[in-house]
């Protein structure tokens, strides 16, 4: 064999595993930068909310990124275990240091502290090079974008806000994914249109247009990402959220799988696997609060309020010694 095959095949052989293991590794890092910007999108929201007064709401977003998504970041951490507790505190003392129980610069200053813990954790897992590739951006954009269609499909029914709590964080994972656009705006050719686009969704934010609406919009931006980042979307993992006004399940349409072959027939009845609906719809039905079903997974609780929540097992202790549910 000569020299210039032998070179050749160093170069697939010793480059080709690299290269796969590092399509893994940003994989990776993109499930745990995408975390950390729905933790920011909730730090917007709070801030909103404290400056309304909101303390119910203000609550719902100082605790979702513990609750919700600390889980996975603890995952990408635990080679730094001492950040990684760091982090863990910071987000468990957000409730009681950015509440409406603070003066608003006390609560202001607990929130850039977090969001400073935040961008270490960046600065720590994914790196600075990374953190500003625009493809790796656009991909981000993404997933904020994806989310908050499923956010958006709870949060409104007849062009009226039906949780509050969903349509506050389709807003805020809309927000900061315009902020992440603004930072590669200059990369991207079409940010003109994509501009217009944004406008077009807050729009339709204002005016409470339909959920399939907002879908187009949001698919329509969505798809210009896609040429910055030369990957497809993937429809977004998040079909259920731990907080909310009194709905935490999101109910999705969900497609068939259909096969060539026709299924055996037999005498038994159909067993079809039916995801329960959200438990404000439930109630509408006139379920019991008490019979109320959740999904697998999920357990039933209630919050101070009495009114009822599916919520994630391994957060129900937090969300008790938080006096957020009975």
């Amino acid at each position: 064999m000569n020299k210039i095959a032998l070179w050749i095949l160093s170069i697939i052989v010793l480059g080709s595993s690299p290269l796969a293991f590092a399509d893994s590794d940003t994989d990776s890092k993109l499930e745990f930068a995408g975390t950390l910007e729905e933790t920011l999108g909730h730090f917007w929201a709070l801030e909103m909310n404290l400056d309304e007064s909101n303390s119910e709401l203000a609550l719902v977003h100082a605790t979702h990124p513990i609750s919700e998504l600390y889980e996975t970041m603890s995952t990408h951490l635990e080679a730094n275990p001492e950040f990684n507790q760091k982090l863990e505190q910071t987000l468990l003392e957000l409730k009681d240091n950015a509440s409406t129980g603070v003066t608003r610069i006390n609560a202001q200053s607990a929130i850039d502290d977090a969001k400073g813990v935040i961008e270490e954790a960046r600065d720590i897992v994914i790196g600075e090079e990374l953190s500003n590739d625009s493809a790796f951006k656009a991909q981000l954009i993404k997933g904020l974008l994806e989310t908050s269609k499923v956010e958006y499909k709870e949060a409104i029914e007849d062009r009226v806000i039906v949780e509050m709590a969903e349509f506050q964080d389709g807003s805020a994972f809309i927000w900061r994914s315009q902020q992440i656009f603004e930072e590669i705006r200059s990369d991207v050719g079409t940010s003109g249109k994509i501009s217009d686009i944004y406008a077009q969704i807050w729009e339709a934010y204002e005016q409470r247009h339909s959920p399939a609406q907002v879908t187009l919009l949001v698919d329509e931006a969505i798809a210009e990402f896609k040429i910055v980042s030369g990957t497809a979307s993937n429809e977004s993992p998040h079909m259920e959220e731990v907080f909310g006004e009194a709905s935490i399940v999101v109910e999705l349409d969900e497609s068939l799988g259909l096969t060539s072959d026709e299924p055996e027939k037999t005498d038994e009845p159909e067993k079809t696997d039916l995801v329960p609906l959200a438990p404000s719809k439930q109630i509408k039905e006139g379920v019991e609060a008490k019979n109320i079903q959740c999904k697998e997974s999920l357990e039933l609780i209630f919050k101070s309020s009495g009114e009822p929540a599916c919520v994630k097992e391994t957060s129900v202790q937090k969300l008790i010694s938080w006096g957020w549910t009975q």
